[in-house]
């Protein structure tokens, strides 16, 4: 071999040597389908080699690429641990309570419609489906995907039910049938108030302002917020004592007694429908009482409002109007 033929030889290998130093570096699969026939590894070999992009996250390529990414504990961690700061604890049981199932199956649209379908608890499957769509928006957005699944998959359907609303009759046939004052004090609170069980269980006598009979409350969201004070019982009961001394099982417990006893169904939220309902009857409009209830948004006060019947919005008519027709 002559001398120039070597030394081309040579040029040509420093070439492929500063070109696969480039690519290795750059993290560019423009450059690597550039680069076939000249670089020695080949094309299928180089697409799942491991590089470093600029902001020196590693990634596989073909895992970027997959759509058969597969959820993984791991996967699952790094979900939780981006979570916003000051996110609820019952935000994180109803990630782990909906995903933890999910766990070990691609993550892919086919496999969430049929996880969905398989579920029994009808209603509650809209709840898996958000869980499902932050996983996979969070997914996406971080580069783990480059196709967002949860786009593929319709949104899970509610089905209309009535559901159970406490009557200002009602209450004070539940509160002739409580076995303490504690719990009279309990569900006048929630009646009268429109809290929340966990916003009411967890209150302290130092939180109430009775100068303008309000209280301070721990609400949804880790936010918190004013509510009503409620009535007579709940200050008598606070004024000789701290808080409730019950816990949401607890509370929960005495509220299906309750229901055994008078025939009512009085779960927690019965009473937060019972008080926005009792408002708008009384003629509040619905986005006054969204602003006493605490709720996000007007929607649901509005579907509350939607037992009106006209005799009730004749009534709050007459009201307002002083009687007249």
């Amino acid at each position: 071999m002559g001398r120039v033929e070597h030394n081309r030889q040579n040029t040509g290998n420093n070439h492929k040597g500063a070109i696969l130093s480039l690519v290795a570096h750059t993290g560019f699969e423009p450059v690597i389908s550039s680069l076939r026939g000249r670089c020695p590894r080949p094309l299928d070999e180089c697409a799942t080699h491991t590089y470093t992009s600029k902001n020196s996250k590693k990634f596989t390529t073909s895992q970027a690429k997959s759509s058969q990414l597969v959820f993984t504990q791991d996967l699952f961690k790094r979900f939780l641990e981006s979570r916003p700061s000051g996110i609820s604890p019952r935000s994180i049981e109803a990630y782990h309570y909906t995903l933890k199932g999910f766990l070990g199956k691609p993550i892919t649209s086919q496999t969430i419609s049929v996880y969905l379908n398989s579920l029994n608890c009808n209603n509650g499957r809209l709840k898996f489906y958000s869980c499902l769509r932050a996983l996979c928006n969070w997914l996406y957005l971080n580069d783990y995907l480059t196709d967002n699944p949860i786009k593929k998959v319709a949104r899970s359907r509610t089905k209309e039910k009535i559901l159970p609303t406490i009557s200002k009759e009602q209450i004070q046939m539940l509160l002739e049938h409580c076995h303490c004052e504690r719990d009279k004090a309990l569900i006048s609170l929630l009646w009268y108030s429109g809290m929340r069980l966990s916003e009411a269980i967890n209150v302290r006598a130092s939180d109430f302002n009775w100068g303008e009979s309000t209280v301070s409350v721990l609400g949804k969201g880790n936010k918190y917020r004013k509510a009503l004070a409620g009535n007579g019982l709940v200050r008598q009961w606070f004024a000789e004592q701290d808080s409730f001394e019950l816990n949401k099982g607890g509370a929960q417990t005495m509220l299906k007694r309750l229901t055994v006893e008078t025939g009512i169904q009085c779960n927690a939220h019965a009473f937060r429908r019972g008080f926005a309902v009792h408002q708008i009857k009384s003629g509040l409009s619905t986005r006054v009482v969204q602003a006493l209830g605490g709720w996000e948004t007007i929607a649901m006060v509005e579907h509350y409002s939607k037992s009106l019947i006209f005799d009730d919005a004749l009534s709050i008519y007459r009201t307002v109007n002083g009687g007249e027709v």
